[in-house]
């Protein structure tokens, strides 16, 4: 079967042509990857009429003239609407943290890379109208997928840093985080991994949730130079990407034993210096490897603690579940810091290692939901490229909407956490 794209029952989207989709039924297949630029372009502008996999109300009247010029991102407007107001802890153009040093610009371009990786097109939109904006010419952009030759080689160092963190974090070693110090400072380090491990949360809440393009925020289908028509891409993901098989359980313990011994790979902040940086609510006992390594942000360590706290504690879905799916995430992203984490989780709630080590092959002891929550958990995490509609639909068939949603965004976080420990190869505490 070819690659089209279809413009069926008010619906503009790269998709195939299937009996699902022509009936008004979820579709089961995932959208396409683009392969050149110009097939890029038009899957971003027909995003705009993509339908959300939840309910996203139409802005009102009456909200567009409150936001003026610059209507609310659907982004945005969809965690406001299923999302606890404490899971919207964040950092960014509203609320910078100004420890965070590295550019805006090249912070896009970063983003470009990854969403281009995870065929996010929802974020690869708005990462190419704001470079754009910053006055990039559609030459320079094409060539963050097809010319990597044209930048600077820290720009190319952070990009296949990026690249790697996104499609194989299960394989970041010491010498990923080496060829970063080459160029970078440490700080910067840690920021730049920090900044896409967050990208790739960013990613799979957007396009798992099937969230539409701001129709309001510009052309995306716009003339292709012919140098770049045909131009191949270095950051596509396969269509069949697969992670490793799990290891069995004597390896993972082994793994853990490792974590607990090894030295992160940049220097930490000090006990102190973490604890200056902390609400004094939460500056108290042992710091966390993790809260060290962002210690030299402290306004990000702040938000990072507070979200964390708030996903564990509040919500629709139970603790247990949630301690669940950072298993599950982490074990995919082979996170071993993060794992040890959620086994620390997992016991306190008053799970067996027995139990826990089962959460890998969910079989009849787990309920119909959790198996369901488990398997789009591991799908987001391992290849969110072939999330489908039918996979948040069954996902609806044993949670709530806002349920669904939370499902999506603790998955979305836990990656996130798993890829920011991870290639810092945090040490994991006693």
């Amino acid at each position: 079967m070819r690659r089209v794209f279809c413009y069926a029952a008010g619906l503009a989207a790269a998709c195939l042509l299937c009996p699902a989709a022509r009936a008004g039924e979820p579709v089961s297949e995932p959208k396409l990857i683009p392969a050149t630029r110009p097939e890029v372009k038009q899957a971003l502008e027909a995003l705009k009429h993509r339908t959300p996999r939840l309910p996203l109300p139409p802005l009102t009247d009456a909200e567009r003239q409150a936001a003026g010029e610059r209507p609310p991102a659907n982004n945005g407007r969809m965690r406001a609407l299923y999302l606890p107001k404490t899971w919207l802890t964040s950092t960014g153009r509203s609320n910078p943290d100004t420890a965070m040093t590295i550019d805006r610009v090249f912070r896009v371009q970063c983003f470009w890379i990854v969403s281009r990786a995870n065929n996010c097109q929802y974020c690869l939109g708005h990462q190419e109208l704001g470079l754009r904006s910053r006055g990039l010419s559609d030459n320079r952009i094409a060539s963050l997928d097809a010319d990597w030759s044209v930048f600077l080689p820290r720009e190319q160092a952070a990009f296949a840093l990026a690249r790697k963190l996104t499609l194989a974090p299960h394989a970041i070693g010491d010498a990923d985080v080496q060829t970063l110090r080459a160029h970078f400072t440490d700080r910067e380090v840690v920021e730049l991994i920090y900044t896409v491990a967050g990208f790739n949360s960013t990613n799979r809440w957007t396009d798992s949730m099937g969230i539409p393009q701001d129709r309001e925020r510009g052309n995306l289908d716009s003339p292709t130079s012919e140098r770049f028509l045909e131009a191949a891409s270095l950051n596509a993901p396969s269509p069949d990407m697969r992670r490793p098989p799990l290891e069995p359980r004597a390896e993972v313990e082994a793994a853990l034993s490792a974590c607990r011994a090894r030295s992160a790979r940049v220097p930490l902040a000090s006990d102190e210096e973490a604890r200056a940086a902390m609400p004094p609510e939460a500056a108290q006992g042992p710091i966390p490897e993790w809260v060290r390594a962002l210690a030299f942000f402290p306004k990000t360590a702040a938000a990072q603690l507070a979200l964390r706290k708030a996903i564990a504690e509040e919500g629709r879905i139970d603790k247990l579940l949630k301690a669940q799916i950072a298993w599950t995430c982490a074990r995919q992203n082979r996170a071993w810091y993060a794992l040890g984490d959620a086994r620390r989780r997992l016991a306190a709630l008053g799970v067996s290692a027995d139990e826990v080590f089962a959460l890998d092959e969910p079989g009849e002891s787990f309920s119909p939901a959790v198996r369901e929550a488990l398997a789009f958990a591991r799908k987001l995490t391992a290849a969110p490229h072939t999330i489908a509609d039918a996979d948040v639909a069954r996902l609806r068939e044993h949670f709530s909407d806002h349920e669904t949603a939370e499902v999506v965004f603790v998955t979305c976080n836990a990656n996130m956490f798993d890829r920011f420990t991870e290639a810092l190869g945090l040490q994991l505490e006693p």
